[in-house]
């Protein structure tokens, strides 16, 4: 394709050089790739437009009002997101329409629906592509990791043209609000959406609570819009959620509406629902399940997989035989056994209600003592620190907090948020290192303790304000109960 043929709407007078590749990191530009200059919250793109011509860039894209002066033609945009995913979806073929696509948004649930999904497709003999917070893989190969839930525009549709041509003809896509705002998804046809529930949390971004549903919705106007052109197209909605209430409301007669809940009337209901600490056992519709996801809350994402499933033409068989496969989600109430006789857990719990869901699925089975680990993100929401704070100290025997991921933030201040929640009760302890809060922690458990290490979860790395180190919540789980094995004690 041509530099003339790529953006004949923006200027008829561009050459007819010969595009091999597009860019918004001028360390990847090269001969015949185009660079978008996007001006982000710490980079601004323009500051590197010499380097990429000097790679080899042969255009450049910058929106208006910004100075960019270059050696290779300059081509302005009022949107460069816009301008971003338009050239991406037309530079490799609208890859989209090929596949089946599902997307997932909300604040909680995404990606363990994700997997329920993947492992219905499996059950179903198909081999389906999944992009999301963990990693993004083609029939359960990883092919890249995940710098965001939901990849930037230009990476986007080259992964899902590279998901096509290995053979995939469902997409599983994690779908964030952030991603909704800056148009990642813009020029993908969705055949299903599922919106799970919405929480407190990016409030730093979208400032309140409307504006944080209205970027959730540009996934369902995604869906309904006329510019779509996939056919039976579907919302899958969480009833029981207040917003969840408010789109269904909204999307009535513009497109297929099914519903999942347990406290409301729902398309896919759930009943008789039996949490352990092996997983939960319920009924779907009358029809006996199983999950080795811990907490009733799971049954919102498991109905959620079958209703999208089913949707999808998979019957009910073959959608419990799948959910029942899954046999955990990384960094999801992800169990630490290494035959110890104690629990340990890790999970991605970041906020008040989250943290909350983690002690409501074990604290049923608690016959000792639980203990949290804790801490809250630099430079992100501080309004939920206090409350995280305070549904800690009443819930947990034992309150460790320590470091999450601090950044540039004084890990002080953050702290003295949590500790504003904690009401002056004392089943605390601060210990900044967040390795040794996990060795105390495991140190201290007894027979029958409850240890649950919150807010990184599957996350590999901790970002500190010197610069990000490897760090693994369960790694260290690990490695503290080996030496806690080790030394004795059990």
């Amino acid at each position: 394709m041509t530099l003339k043929e790529l953006f004949a709407e923006y200027n008829a007078d561009l050459p007819d050089t010969e595009v091999t590749g597009l860019t918004q990191n001028s360390a990847d530009s090269g001969p015949g790739v185009v660079f978008f200059a996007v001006k982000g919250a710490s980079v601004d793109g323009h500051d590197f437009i010499d380097d990429a011509v000097k790679r080899g860039a042969v255009a450049v894209v910058s929106a208006a009002g910004f100075d960019a002066p270059s050696a290779a033609p300059v081509i302005k945009v009022d949107d460069i997101d816009a301008a971003m995913a338009a050239a991406a979806c037309k530079f490799y073929g609208g890859p989209s329409r090929a596949l089946n696509i599902i997307g997932i948004t909300g604040t909680k649930g995404k990606t363990s629906i994700s997997y329920l999904l993947e492992s219905i497709f499996f059950a179903a003999g198909r081999a389906p592509a999944v992009f999301g917070t963990i990693n993004y893989r083609v029939n359960g190969k990883v092919i890249s990791k995940a710098p965001n839930t939901t990849p930037a525009a230009l990476t986007l549709q080259k992964l899902i043209a590279q998901a096509a041509a290995q053979g995939s003809k469902d997409l599983v896509m994690e779908v964030s609000s952030h991603a909704l705002e800056l148009k990642r998804v813009a020029g993908i046809d969705f055949n299903a959406a599922v919106f799970t529930n919405l929480q407190r949390d990016h409030l730093d971004f979208h400032n309140n609570f409307e504006n944080y549903f209205a970027a959730k919705l540009k996934l369902f106007e995604n869906l309904a819009g006329p510019q779509n052109v996939k056919q039976n197209r579907a919302a899958i909605i969480n009833i029981d959620d207040e917003y969840g209430q408010k789109l269904a409301a909204l999307l009535k007669g513009r497109v297929k509406v099914i519903t999942y809940g347990i406290d409301r009337p729902a398309d896919f209901t759930a009943a008789d629902i039996k949490p352990g600490l092996e997983g939960v056992d319920f009924k779907i519709n009358g029809q006996t399940a199983h999950i080795n996801l811990l907490g009733a809350h799971n049954v919102y994402n498991a109905l959620a997989a079958v209703a999208s499933a089913n949707h999808d033409g998979i019957d009910m068989m073959t959608a419990l035989k799948g959910i029942a496969a899954l046999k955990g989600v990384p960094g999801r109430m992800e169990r630490v056994d290494l035959g110890q006789n104690f629990y340990v857990f890790v999970d991605f719990a970041y906020t008040n209600e989250a943290m909350q869901r983690a002690f409501d699925a074990v604290s049923p089975f608690k016959k000792g003592r639980l203990t949290m680990v804790f801490g809250c993100g630099g430079q992100r929401d501080t309004t939920k620190r206090p409350l995280m704070g305070a549904t800690a100290a009443r819930c947990a025997d034992l309150v460790l907090i320590t470091k999450d991921n601090p950044r540039k933030e004084d890990a002080a201040n953050i702290f003295i948020d949590i500790l504003r929640g904690m009401g002056g009760q004392d089943n605390y302890k601060v210990i900044p290192d967040r390795r040794e809060a996990i060795f105390e922690a495991v140190q201290k458990a007894c027979a029958g303790d409850i240890v649950i290490i919150a807010g990184k979860g599957h996350e590999d790395y901790q970002i500190l304000p010197a610069g990000t180190i490897h760090f693994s919540d369960r790694e260290q789980a690990e490695e503290a109960i080996k030496t806690y094995v080790q030394s004795a004690k059990i």
